[in-house]
């Protein structure tokens, strides 16, 4: 709690202070960037997972309609893990053929879990693209 206080807030709010503004309400009066600042762009790492009996349960159906029977439990997984910012969106490099996006299929019984070494794997690609195609942009991963 004391680290969330006294570190991470005051240094997530100096960050916030060089980044786009996105709401209505500062859309007419936002500052630009001091000249001797870069513009700031956060990406956050985003992940979602789909299941294969992952639908809704409860639909109208016609009398004549017969229960169709349906499979138990959620099913095997499809893992995708990205990088997203509210200035460019999922990153990629602007050619089009590198991303961040990952897809993994998580489970015991399919290619394991994602782990530590996967986000730093995943992370580490991220950074040459945004080496690349942002160089003159501050970013926070």
């Amino acid at each position: 709690m004391a680290y969330r206080q006294h570190v991470f807030l005051p240094a997530w709010r100096c960050a916030q202070a060089r980044t786009q503004d996105f709401s209505r309400e500062h859309k007419e009066d936002q500052p630009s960037p001091l000249p001797s600042q870069w513009h700031t762009v956060i990406w956050f790492h985003d992940e979602s997972t789909f299941y294969a009996n992952d639908r809704r349960k409860t639909r109208w159906v016609s009398k004549e309609e017969t229960a169709i029977l349906q499979l138990k439990g959620e099913g095997i997984s499809q893992m995708v893990a990205d990088m997203v910012s509210a200035d460019y969106g999922w990153l990629h490099l602007h050619d089009g053929k590198h991303e961040a996006q990952v897809f993994f299929k998580a489970g015991k019984n399919q290619e394991g879990y994602f782990t530590n070494d996967d986000i730093l794997e995943q992370t580490n690609k991220a950074m040459d693209i945004l080496e690349k195609d942002y160089p003159d942009e501050d970013v926070i991963c």
